[in-house]
């Protein structure tokens, strides 16, 4: 077992067998990686060994064929082997018809997949590729993460992940972000899945171009009362304050969402005033908040501050405000009103302003 240079001990993986081509575990220079342990420590697996359990030959959009194993607990079908490889390069390494082979020779094989990892990010899965991955994972029981952000799945591809969602009871954290769903794509089969579905715990779906129309659909359905779901990321979805209406109803009822993530978007004040009503009431557990990179200004940064240092606001750890177009006057309006003026406290300069263990990240900017 060859461990990887600069990697922990606990994260080495088999080097790759003649002829054979041994999944991969990621690394903590990953970003994946590092999202993955922020929010849900210890879901990295693998199997280390010398030799392949179930090799198969599956086709490249360059006309020829390569051997992976598909008996490892961890498929990653991300490979970039040589660094002069680019992403796009990677990407068109494997599509559809390679999704199709895996599950076609392991039923030719009756074998189930035993995949607790399936990294399927920046390929060219498609809509198709979704429909195969879909009908062949049904009932694994195995499965605790799916990476397939940048995998060219439109709507149709999203209904039918949502079709086996509620087939998998160990499945904890699903990365869809990138590719373009629209408003069409989580309502549905989509919306229907997530609901019947009891063990995700991490939901990524950033620059899938939602819209308020896609995100009410989430939150008027599976998002306010699913069982297990802590983190929600909805980041450039080009949402406006239409959205946070949809978004402090479900805060208002969900008891277990402990991260949301709304960076990105075109929120105002108005859409902050809504978010705090969601954010006051009884039954939210909210503790972590991106609404970075939104039109927010100073009032609406202001808005959310108050509520922050509020006694209501005392169980939220974490709220990013930066790139709200805060402006210098407005930035430093602010820091007096949190008793944190910008001139004379030096432990908190610069973006990140400390409240204890709690962290509020604000700029002019």
């Amino acid at each position: 077992m060859t461990a990887a240079v600069g990697y922990p001990r606990k994260y080495t993986f088999p080097s790759t067998p003649a002829g054979g081509n041994a999944a991969q575990v990621l690394g903590p220079t990953s970003l994946v990686w590092s999202v993955r342990q922020e929010n849900m420590p210890g879901t990295i697996s693998g199997v280390p060994g010398a030799a392949p359990l179930k090799p198969v030959s599956l086709p490249t959009s360059g006309g020829t064929r390569e051997t992976v194993d598909v008996g490892q607990k961890v498929l990653n079908l991300q490979k970039i082997e040589d660094p002069k490889v680019s992403i796009h390069q990677c990407k068109q390494k494997y599509g559809a018809e390679a999704i199709r082979s895996i599950f076609t020779k392991l039923e030719e094989r009756d074998a189930k997949p035993v995949f607790e990892e399936i990294n399927l990010s920046d390929t060219a899965l498609g809509d198709d590729g979704a429909k195969y991955l879909a009908d062949g994972l049904k009932d694994c029981k195995t499965l605790k993460t799916l990476l397939m952000p940048r995998s060219d799945v439109r709507a149709n591809g999203f209904q039918a992940m949502g079709a086996v969602l509620p087939t998998l009871p160990n499945l904890e954290m699903l990365i869809m972000s990138g590719n373009l769903a629209d408003p069409e794509g989580v309502g549905g089969e989509f919306r229907a899945g997530l609901s019947k579905n009891t063990s995700l715990k991490s939901l990524c779906l950033a620059a899938c171009r939602l819209q308020d129309k896609g995100v009410q659909d989430l939150c008027e359905g599976p998002l306010r009362s699913h069982p297990k779901l802590e983190h929600i990321s909805l980041n450039y979805n080009r949402l406006e304050d239409e959205a946070c209406s949809s978004v402090a109803k479900m805060l208002a009822q969900n008891s277990v969402l402990e991260y949301l993530e709304l960076c990105g978007n075109s929120i105002s004040a108005a859409g902050a005033e809504q978010l705090v009503k969601g954010l006051k009431a009884r039954g939210c557990k909210l503790k972590r908040l991106g609404l970075a990179q939104n039109n927010l200004r100073t009032e609406g940064s202001k808005i959310m501050c108050q509520h922050f240092v509020s006694a209501e606001g005392q169980s939220m750890m974490y709220l990013d405000l930066r790139h709200n177009i805060t402006g210098t006057k407005g930035h430093i309006e602010i820091r007096k009103m949190l008793n944190k003026p910008y001139d004379s406290d030096d432990a908190n300069k610069g973006w990140m302003i400390n409240f204890g263990e709690r962290q509020l990240m604000l700029n002019a900017l």
